[in-house]
């Protein structure tokens, strides 16, 4: 709200046709950038209530749009989706029939064309209410709302909720990425399993810091621990306190490649 008034100000040099250029450019941006959800079509009905729109000229405002930019199926979709759910009266959802004959022609089969626009539109309803299941959190033990806003039937809802308590409510992203947060150092880097960087040059540099670091034993005669490699004989001159630094989860001998528990510090009374 505060957002469009500030723009109706800067914008009023247009006159009267300022509102048309808004509410299309508004529009256009929220269907490219945002997902099908009950928000999302909470949100465009309340835009066009700020601009105080009936539920025709919303339609109209609608399919305006759509034909101007027959190349953005995917958003001409989405908008569909929108209106059809949003709009209340036969009237005003009839009006949005260009939009589907537009979205049916872009098929190959004309023919099949009206029944797989019906069909996408379906899907779509039924991704965005699993999406909103899984986004309600893994605590969920009743019907997660939104589905009534989305055009779907209590059945199907039901079937859309079971199926994602089974699968313990995994949203998109965390099937995607995982659920555990990535791990970086102090300089930024991301770490892989092993706890040394991820990108093979960054790890490279690491391990070039970490021999640097053991050759410099620290201020004036600071004398460090010796640790050698019961494999290669590769010694390891560490300062004082940083023991655990050098021998972290996945530490290799630089030499041979021994694992941590080959290097061991030498008996006392050995040279």
């Amino acid at each position: 709200k505060m957002c469009h008034d500030e723009y109706r100000k800067k914008l009023s040099y247009m006159g009267p046709s300022r509102n048309d250029v808004m509410i299309k450019r508004f529009l256009e941006l929220y269907a490219k950038k945002k997902i099908v959800s009950p928000q999302a079509i909470s949100t465009i009905s309340y835009v066009f209530s700020i601009y105080k729109l009936s539920e025709e000229k919303a339609a109209k405002a609608l399919v305006e749009l759509c034909l101007s930019m027959p190349e953005k199926i995917a958003s001409a979709g989405k908008l569909l989706f929108i209106g059809s759910r949003m709009l209340k009266t036969k009237e005003a959802k009839k009006a949005l029939q260009p939009i589907k004959e537009m979205l049916a022609s872009s098929y190959r089969d004309e023919a099949s064309g009206p029944m797989i626009v019906d069909m996408s539109q379906k899907a779509m309803g039924e991704a965005a209410y699993r999406e909103t299941v899984n986004a309600g959190g893994k605590k969920q033990s009743s019907l997660t709302p939104g589905w009534e806003i989305l055009g779907l039937d209590k059945e199907t809802a039901t079937t859309i909720f079971e199926e994602a308590k089974k699968d313990k409510f995994v949203s998109s992203r965390e099937a995607k990425y995982g659920s555990q947060a990535a791990k970086y150092d102090e300089k930024g880097r991301k770490l892989s399993k092993d706890g040394k960087p991820e990108n093979p040059e960054e790890r490279a540099a690491a391990e070039k810091e970490e021999r640097d670091a053991i050759n410099n034993t620290g201020d004036g005669d600071t004398v460090g621990s010796a640790y050698e490699c019961g494999e290669c004989g590769y010694t390891l001159f560490i300062a004082p306190g940083r023991e655990s630094k050098f021998f972290g989860p996945g530490f290799v001998c630089p030499e041979c490649g021994a694992p941590k528990d080959k290097f061991k510090a030498p008996e006392d009374g050995e040279e």
